[in-house]
């Protein structure tokens, strides 16, 4: 997490500025905003905002390494005991309690690499950095990863026609015993 000053000038600048942010990641993709267009949301000129972050892309860091944390600390203790249910669950219970802007970031299309972004720093973490010592294909691991997420993404999308505890199980299931964990049985 940044060290940012106490001084409260300079939080309101930068609450400005991610509120201004935020608000534009709910209208426009990420390529479509511009530091223009952000500062004068915010009412503040160029040179302010360069006084607090070197670029988009920096802004962008800060609330990457930010999501990366709540992650951590939402799915933590469960990726160190290898709970993979517990993993799944308590990721998606994050991801459903998680405001629109967040969601967005997470879950949009748009923003992929934000989830990306996100998803490799939640994988050096050291938790799972001890799960990928004892994987024989961390790569595929990573995979399985990318999975969980897409199929909470898909549920979003598809207007949450099951219940949210199915969707869990059914995510634990298919990571866990392939598709077979999830057919329906004769």
């Amino acid at each position: 997490m940044r060290e940012r000053s106490k001084d409260l000038r300079v939080r309101r600048t930068i609450t400005g500025i991610r509120k201004s942010f935020f608000e534009l990641v709910l209208e426009k993709n990420y390529n479509e905003i511009s530091i223009t267009e952000l500062t004068d949301r915010a009412g503040i000129n160029r040179k302010t905002f360069y006084l607090h972050y070197s670029s988009l892309d920096d802004l962008v860091s800060e609330v990457e390494e930010e999501i990366v944390e709540e992650i951590l600390e939402a799915i933590g203790e469960s990726a160190e005991n290898f709970d993979l249910k517990g993993c799944i669950t308590n990721f998606y219970k994050y991801l459903e309690t998680r405001n629109a802007v967040q969601q967005r970031l997470l879950c949009d299309d748009h923003y992929s690499f934000f989830y990306e972004s996100v998803t490799d720093a939640v994988l050096k973490s050291k938790p799972f950095v001890k799960f990928f010592e004892v994987a024989a294909y961390p790569t595929i691991v990573r995979s399985y990863t990318i999975c969980i997420t897409f199929i909470y993404r898909d549920w979003l999308r598809s207007g949450k026609k099951i219940p949210f505890d199915e969707l869990a199980a059914q995510a634990c299931q298919i990571i866990e015993n392939g598709y077979n964990g999830i057919t329906k049985k004769k």
